[in-house]
């Protein structure tokens, strides 16, 4: 029997395939990417508020959840720092970026039921460019525009199962591929933390609901509890309540950056807690106005889906919007401060969504929808002088997200001595912590061009790091919830050398930042203390006489374990046959286009 002579050609001809089907939303993703990023593509670092990479970061505290802050950066400080093994780690910042832009754009524009170019082009512009992803770049919070970013695909997957359901196939047929689809998407829904986890719990879970897909929301649910584990078991090992600071409610809650109040500033996905992350503009009437009347346009052609979606995935995503809006704006009545400071105290996790404006990301795919459909129907009018204005309208309205956000957005390097500073660290086998000082979360290197950014050393070293974990929000401090450095803070608060007490809470070492305020009024206080190590921006004590029972590279069970069961939960997953990879939602297959 003559065996079949392989097609070589197959491959490439599937390229070409993909790359004439899905140019608009290539180029889409270069576009955004360049548009937003260019000037900082270059080598350098990133450093702002929330975004923080180091150069060569190790598998440390923070990476398992075990330092002295919630967990707050598993399983993404995992992905940071494997990513960092590969590529350089200021390369990896970038690429994590970009790939959370284009697959926003990507996923947005595959999502919309339109076939026009330039129609699936305006559902992924509107997804990416609003004041939404603004305040997050702004803020430097990766993984939640990482959440963002998935939702698009996951809730492909709740179209595929509903769409097999009203075309009378069996809801199991196909599932394994498209529940694939639908654990990468999850994967970095869970990156974005619970904030994140409940926004996609109130896009999906609504439209499986009313269609009673039962089976895909406990299959759903089962896997968000075993992505959502690493995390999960950190805060169980933690042990003991969770004690929020009950001002950090109205800290957080939205505030109107428009004329039209907190809820007009929501609607047209605004409202972030910090006025620093507001785009210029915002506040003037004219841009309001059109940036409400957008939103309004954006809804009404959301409307029109509504034959193209089956019936429950229509209401259920119109439903998760509502929710999410309302969460988000609530918070900022009276009343509603009252609400949300009670279940803050009550449930666990509350907490963890005080920023409610992170729930607006379901009202943000609906618009995203909305604007693909509006700019099909108005080409299929005749209106085709209106399309190219309405298609780039979010950029017109918002041009301040261009070019690192008006140049807010720039690089920098890191002082040669950090490195010295963490090889001597790093290369101590004898455990104990390390207390960063002076005792600040935030910090502004001169360097790094004065740009408030998360203290570096909790990620520079492999040891756990206690730094302060207070916020300040205007002029209110939000205490933190780390119990090792309210102790901490209680020893520096008191007269006198901190270094004896500091050694009986087993630290080992205290790293002073020179190049920050009042840095040299705690030098002197360590009268004690070996000196390590002093340079021009880092001076290094040792307190040789610290006691600790383990070793500083030590992981605990509760992250191993919680990765073990994200592990085995994708392994499960994702062993289907590979012959039916082809109906994957990367292939499109279950994003089709109704054109009639």
């Amino acid at each position: 029997m003559r065996r079949p002579i392989p097609e070589f050609g197959t491959p490439l001809r599937r390229t070409v395939v993909v790359l004439r089907r899905w140019w608009p939303e290539i180029v889409l993703g270069l576009g955004v990417v360049l548009a937003i990023l260019g000037p900082v593509l270059r080598r350098g670092y990133l450093l702002r508020y929330d975004l923080v990479f180091v150069p060569d970061p190790p598998f440390g505290a923070t990476v398992w959840g075990s330092g002295s802050e919630l967990p707050r950066a598993v399983p993404s400080e995992l992905l940071a720092v494997g990513l960092s093994q590969l590529l350089p780690a200021d390369v990896a910042e970038k690429a994590l970026l970009a790939g959370c832009l284009v697959l926003a754009a990507v996923g947005a524009a595959r999502l919309a039921p339109v076939g026009h170019p330039l129609a699936r082009v305006a559902a992924g512009l509107g997804y990416v460019w609003n004041p939404w992803v603004y305040g997050r770049l702004h803020l430097g919070q990766w993984a939640v525009a990482a959440g963002y970013a998935a939702l698009p695909w996951a809730y492909a997957w709740v179209l595929g199962v509903l769409r097999r359901r009203s075309d009378g196939s069996d809801p199991a047929d196909g599932a394994g591929p498209r529940r694939r689809s639908a654990v990468a998407g999850g994967l970095a829904v869970v990156l974005g933390g619970p904030a994140m986890v409940l926004a996609a719990v109130l896009t999906c879970a609504p439209a499986l609901a009313l269609a009673r897909q039962w089976r895909a929301v406990v299959a759903g649910a089962a896997t968000l509890v075993g992505l959502t584990a690493p995390w999960l078991l950190a805060l169980t090992e933690r042990g003991g309540g969770i004690d929020l600071d009950e001002r950090g409610v109205a800290a957080f809650a939205a505030r109107a950056d428009t004329p039209f109040g907190v809820l007009g500033s929501v609607v047209t996905l605004g409202g972030v807690w910090s006025r620093h992350a507001v785009p210029v503009g915002r506040d003037q009437w004219p841009v309001a106005l059109l940036a409400l009347v957008l939103a309004g346009a954006a809804v009404w052609g959301f409307a029109l889906t509504r034959r193209r979606w089956p019936s429950a995935a229509w209401w259920g995503l119109l439903v998760g919007a509502v929710l999410g809006t309302l969460i988000a704006a609530v918070p900022a009545l009276p009343a509603g401060t009252a609400w949300m400071t009670a279940l803050v105290e009550h449930v666990p996790l509350a907490g963890s969504v005080r920023d409610g404006t992170r729930l607006l990301a379901p009202l943000a795919l609906l618009q995203a929808v909305g604007l693909g459909m509006l700019v099909e129907s108005l080409l299929r009018t005749g209106a085709r002088a209106l399309t190219p204005l309405v298609a780039f309208a979010p950029v017109l309205l918002l041009p301040g997200l261009a070019w690192g956000l008006s140049g807010q957005l720039d690089t920098v390097r890191f002082p040669s001595e950090w490195a010295d500073v963490r090889a001597v660290v790093n290369q101590d086998p004898v455990g104990g912590s390390l207390v960063s000082l002076p005792w600040s979360s935030f910090r502004a290197y001169r360097w790094g061009g004065n740009v408030p950014v998360l203290d570096p050393a909790a990620r520079a070293f492999r040891r756990p790091v206690i730094g302060d974990q207070d916020v300040l929000v205007g002029r209110d401090r939000i205490r933190g919830e780390s119990r090792e450095a309210d102790r901490v803070a209680a020893v520096l608060a008191a007269p006198g050398d901190p270094g004896p007490a500091l050694r009986k809470l087993g630290v080992r070492y205290v790293l002073i930042q020179t190049d920050q305020p009042h840095a040299a009024e705690v030098e002197n206080r360590f009268a004690d203390a070996d000196l390590i190590r002093r340079g021009p921006t880092l001076t290094l004590f040792c307190l040789s006489d610290g006691v600790s029972p383990h070793s500083s590279e030590t992981v605990g069970i509760a992250p191993t374990l919680g990765y073990s069961v994200l592990g085995v939960t994708l392994l499960i997953t994702l062993s289907y046959p590979a012959a039916r990879r082809r109906c994957m939602l990367l292939s499109g297959t279950s994003c089709r286009r109704d054109r009639q």
